[in-house]
């Protein structure tokens, strides 16, 4: 379940880049940055959550 939410966080992280970096000027937005930057924090939630075990 950790690679499958993973691999959504990555998916989610190159749209928003793509998005962000756009020729079409999407990126001066607050709303773009502020989703970028969401995403960002989404995905590091990601990478670190495949590093924690939980003992249950």
């Amino acid at each position: 379940m950790r690679i499958i939410l993973l691999g959504i966080a990555i998916i989610l992280f190159g749209i928003a880049f793509i998005s962000v970096y756009s020729s079409t000027g999407l990126g001066y937005t607050s709303g773009t940055i502020i989703g970028f930057g969401i995403s960002i924090l989404g995905l590091i939630v990601s990478i670190v959550g495949c590093f924690i075990k939980h003992d249950k």
